[in-house]
């Protein structure tokens, strides 16, 4: 019986350090990124409600919201403080597919797409 409990405990170990590996290299889960939040282009405009034009940019893991515009992300590709991310929206009732990359350095989020760079600050 020794035996059994001495290869139980290798399996184990052998088992948790696979674990710790996979934990290890990991990529950045979209729930753990730094995108996540409430964003306008004037801190003066993070309370407007989301019927307003001037409504903030509410993103979440999978998905963002500002006034008539509601995107449901298919991927996101982070690479280094970028992260790329297709989409399928829908723009004031119509359906687009939507690619757009999402940069944060500290309070200040860029969103780029085909029209260029925008910089939201975050709403605290």
């Amino acid at each position: 019986m020794p035996t059994l409990t001495a290869r139980s405990s290798c399996r184990l170990a052998l088992l948790l350090a696979a674990a710790a590996l996979a934990l290890a290299i990991e990529p950045i889960r979209a729930e753990d990124a730094p995108y996540i939040g409430t964003w306008a282009l004037d801190i003066a405009t993070c309370k407007t409600p989301q019927d307003s034009q001037d409504a903030p940019l509410v993103i979440a893991k999978d998905h963002y919201d500002q006034h008539e515009v509601h995107c449901s992300f298919k991927s996101v590709t982070p690479k280094d403080s970028d992260y790329k991310i297709s989409g399928d929206c829908m723009v004031e009732g119509n359906p687009q597919a939507y690619d757009f990359t999402l940069t944060v350095s500290g309070d200040t989020l860029t969103f780029t797409d085909e029209a260029g760079a925008r910089d939201f600050l975050r709403c605290k």
